[in-house]
């Protein structure tokens, strides 16, 4: 998003706040979070910054300046440490989950973090996240979009089973937003709202780009025969690979059992897999490749 008059304005008014939260709060930190430290604001956005104190203290809560609203939270040094803790390293694995619901549950913390800029603070304090942690969040963010549209193919299968159409049509149009989320994160955004989507997909070349649609579904003989299903496959495997890239030789993959409605890949600390309800088939590098080139080529036909 270009450098508007809103996005400038709310820039200075972050800056004067933290200025006066400095100056109140002694030895905190400022911290600039969320869709604004990363350039994107309407003409309505609000303006949230997260104070780090070493002790806890009461929330400052909302502030009204110029009209626009400033959000403060407060959190202490040891919570910040503590979803540190998790930037740590991706692990999940499919019979051990438990460090994955942590993750997904503090994901909004997370976020927190992978976007801060610091404000009002010393020239040693600019660094929120090492890039290694930067890459840790990308893989518990994209960890956490593939869930997401797991749980949803799971929901389209039992709906146009039972002939929920018009609500599959729904689920349908919210799996392309999980998808588009999963491109976003994959190519190194932050996983921010929907509504940023538009910006977050955009090129050098393009101001805004439009969530990319999904095919026309067909529900009736979705369950049996779904080739409109492919391009959620091939682009969740697309977004993965670009995470977890591999050089291995193909192996042969059973494309008739494992490419229909519903499967979708994932990617734990233990490996590849497909995923199509509680139904989990695990995959190697190679299987993977011959997956993801197959689901790619019927995304195309």
């Amino acid at each position: 998003m270009t450098d508007t008059p809103w996005l400038k304005t709310r820039h200075e008014i972050a800056e004067q706040t933290a200025a006066r939260l400095a100056d109140e709060y002694v030895d905190a930190d400022v911290w600039l979070v969320g869709a604004l430290a990363e350039g994107l604001a309407h003409q309505h956005s609000d303006v949230d910054l997260l104070l780090i104190t070493p002790e806890p203290v009461a929330e400052p809560g909302s502030r009204l300046i110029h009209g626009i609203r400033v959000d403060v939270r407060a959190v202490s040094r040891s919570t910040v440490h503590d979803w540190r803790t998790l930037l740590d390293a991706f692990t999940v694995t499919r019979d051990d989950i438990t460090t994955f619901r942590a993750a997904r549950a503090r994901l909004s913390d997370l976020t927190l973090l992978r976007t801060a800029r610091p404000l009002a603070q010393a020239p040693d304090q600019a660094t929120v996240l090492e890039p290694e942690q930067r890459a840790t969040y990308q893989r518990w963010a994209l960890a956490d979009r593939c869930e997401a549209a797991a749980s949803l193919a799971e929901d389209l299968l039992g709906l146009a089973q039972a002939g929920l159409y018009p609500h599959a049509d729904l689920v349908w149009d919210q799996l392309a937003r999980v998808v588009a989320q999963a491109e976003t994160v994959a190519a190194g955004a932050a996983l921010l709202g929907e509504k940023w989507l538009p910006s977050l997909l955009s090129s050098n070349n393009a101001q805004f780009t439009p969530v990319p649609p999904l095919p026309e579904p067909r529900w009736v003989s979705a369950p049996a025969h779904s080739p409109f299903f492919a391009p959620v496959q091939a682009r969740l495997a697309d977004a993965l690979l670009a995470l977890w890239p591999t050089d291995a030789e193909h192996e042969p993959v059973d494309e008739a059992g494992l490419s229909g409605f519903g499967w979708l890949p994932q990617r734990y600390s233990d490996g590849w897999f497909l995923r199509r309800g509680d139904d989990r088939v695990p995959l190697s590098d190679g299987r993977m490749r011959a997956w993801q080139q197959a689901a790619a080529r019927r995304a195309h036909s």
